[in-house]
């Protein structure tokens, strides 16, 4: 395998944003409380490594914000038994389940929040 590290792609960026915006649902599930940016660089570094792709520090913050917003969102997720499963799921297996109800949902929504929306010429 080698070690050479991309970029990220417009998917990449969509696939890190859920990551990250189910990652702060798994955090509020666990702690009742919002996780604050250490958490979020952890994660993204986390997927980062494990894709074998590299974004700059403003990438990245931006990105959370968006989670967290995304997230508060879809806090009442929790209160929902098929949402805490998933929630469970990402917690005990540290990956997304793309079949999940859950990461469907935010998903959806990630790809809608990073969707160039300006008007075409």
């Amino acid at each position: 395998m080698s070690d050479v590290r991309h970029h990220l792609s417009p998917r990449d960026r969509v696939e890190l944003l859920c990551w990250l915006t189910c990652g702060s649902l798994g955090a509020y599930y666990l702690n009742e409380s919002w996780p604050n940016a250490a958490f979020h660089v952890e994660a993204a570094h986390k997927w980062l490594d494990r894709h074998g792709r590299e974004a700059d520090w403003l990438a990245v913050a931006k990105l959370a914000a968006i989670a967290v917003d995304i997230a508060r969102q879809h806090a009442w997720f929790i209160d929902a038994t098929w949402a805490r499963d998933a929630v469970e799921e990402i917690i005990d297996t540290d990956d997304l389940n793309h079949q999940a109800r859950l990461v469907m949902q935010v998903l959806k929504d990630c790809e809608w929040a990073l969707a160039d929306k300006r008007p075409a010429d």
